[in-house]
């Protein structure tokens, strides 16, 4: 089970965040559907994933230290072609290295534009009185 693996690896780690792309694999497989979203683990490796999904995509910094993207300049939307690909890719890494200095960046996240619709953000806490709560 992708679960359990990618539990397992979070607690080895000591974290207790997951990245983007697990928290989407763990949904998959529990039957939620999800967008597409692969680790680009350098700007050609987002290039390659970026074209094989073909375009529009968005990229996002994927690291467990950094988790309001869009605050740190980790997120670019509607990318259209190699080229703005690669641009993103080096302005994300560039913004988050400046506004988060220590934090590990993977790479990031590739995925397909979505279309408009409504955002969901979504988080989990164990409260002593309810126990756990998404």
């Amino acid at each position: 089970m992708i679960k359990t693996q990618i539990l397992a690896r979070a607690r080895e780690e000591n974290r207790v965040v997951l990245t983007e792309i697990e928290a989407k694999q763990m949904l998959t497989e529990a039957g939620i559907n999800c967008t597409e979203t692969l680790l680009g683990t350098s700007r050609e490796h987002a290039v390659s994933i970026s074209e094989s999904m073909g375009y529009p995509v968005v990229l996002k910094v994927s690291s467990v230290e950094i988790s309001h993207k869009s605050d740190s300049g980790g997120v670019k939307v509607n990318l259209t072609d190699k080229a703005s690909v690669e641009k993103a890719y080096d302005e994300i890494l560039q913004s988050c290295r400046a506004s988060v200095p220590d934090a590990f960046i993977e790479g990031v996240s590739v995925q397909p534009m979505a279309r408009k619709g409504t955002e969901i953000i979504m988080g989990m806490n164990r409260d002593t009185n309810f126990g756990p709560v998404i």
